[in-house]
């Protein structure tokens, strides 16, 4: 079950490849009132620990597959982000993050192509204190 808040307190962990932390991921839930294809995500901006990622660098996992924000947005209809589904956002960080509590803050940036470009939301902001563990 999703929680309310667009960042999930559950699902935050540092990522190991090969033996190395190589970053953190966190899951998301939809911020719109509906889903939306992978074409439509225009990227997120990650800050946490007064680091900043630009909204094109975090790769996105939807459906179980990982995809960088050029994937999703040359993606057509085979790619979509449900209500009901957690997005797994993977920020690259060497040596992941410490443990403990942290503020994360984000901007999820989508837009819709039924509404006038003048009316899109610009970014669905949301921040959270989130703790890793070991």
């Amino acid at each position: 079950m999703l929680e309310r808040e667009i960042i999930q307190n559950r699902g935050v962990e540092n990522v190991v490849e090969d033996g190395e932390v190589t970053g953190f991921r966190f899951l998301v839930r939809m911020p719109n009132y509906r889903g939306a294809y992978g074409r439509l995500i225009d990227g997120i901006d990650v800050r946490i620990d007064g680091h900043h990622w630009d909204r094109t660098v975090p790769r996105w996992t939807l459906n179980g597959i990982e995809y960088t924000v050029e994937d999703l947005q040359a993606s057509h209809l085979d790619v979509r982000w449900n209500l009901d589904e957690p997005a797994v956002i993977t920020v690259p960080h060497p040596g992941g993050l410490n443990p403990g509590v942290h503020n994360l803050e984000i901007d999820i940036a989508i837009h819709a192509p039924y509404i006038p470009a003048m009316f899109q939301p610009s970014l669905f902001h949301a921040q959270r204190k989130v703790t890793v563990v070991v």
